[in-house]
Parts: C-alpha cells; structure tokens; sequence
C-alpha cells in the first residue's frame, strides 16, 4: 500500500471503526477483487460484450469496488484513531446532547464511516 502524507488531521475513527474499514480494505483488495475478476471473466466467455449486460454489469460493480477501495486506502492512511473526548469541547469523538424540535436527541459528532454498525 502507497505511504500517503497528510498536511491536515483525517477523520477521526474509534478503534473499532478503523479495525471495521480495514478488514472491508481487506476483503475488497482480496476476495473482493479475485470475484469481481472471475465474474467478468466468465462473462466475457457469454460471447459477443457489445450487447452482454452481464458483462458490462460485472465492469460497472468493478469500477464501484475500486472506488471504494480508494476511498478506503485514504481514509485509513489519514485517520486520527482514539477514544471519544470527555472535554466539555466539542470535537471529533464528543457525544453532544441537545434539543432539536423539542426533542432531546444525541450526536457522535465526527465521521459517517464511525457510525458503521452502531445505532
């Protein structure tokens, strides 16, 4: 994996979340990638790729993979890990009560790719 360098702090991540990207970055570079080959592979074999839509289906989900890959490599090269502020400063990692509409609600204030699996 290329050593990227960044001037500004990345999005912050929990352990768990990060260890959550990087096994996706995983399988994606992985199995991921080998399925996708064999998948277009065996499209390929259908016959003529001007009017196989399997194929061009298999390439679609392809380009999609990579871009997630992408997204994946830099995200993970740029992240702050660490555990959820208990500062009164809201930040990266703070959990903020507050009342929207006459609700109180509560917010993890950071990135979409913390939330994950959680509620």
């Amino acid at each position: 994996m290329e050593e990227l360098v960044s001037e500004t702090t990345g999005t912050w991540l929990t352990q768990e979340a990060y260890d959550r990207l990087q096994a996706e970055y995983d399988h994606l570079t992985g199995e991921g990638r080998a399925a996708i080959a064999k998948e277009i592979d065996e499209r390929r074999q259908e016959g003529d790729l001007k009017e196989n839509g399997g194929y061009h289906a298999a390439r679609e989900e392809q380009a999609k993979q990579e871009a997630r890959i992408q997204q994946l490599r830099h995200l993970l090269q740029t992240a702050t890990v660490g555990e959820a502020n208990a500062s009164d400063e809201i930040a990266s990692g703070t959990v903020v009560v507050a009342e929207v509409m006459g609700r109180e609600m509560r917010f993890l204030v950071g990135s979409r790719e913390v939330a994950g699996g959680t509620d």
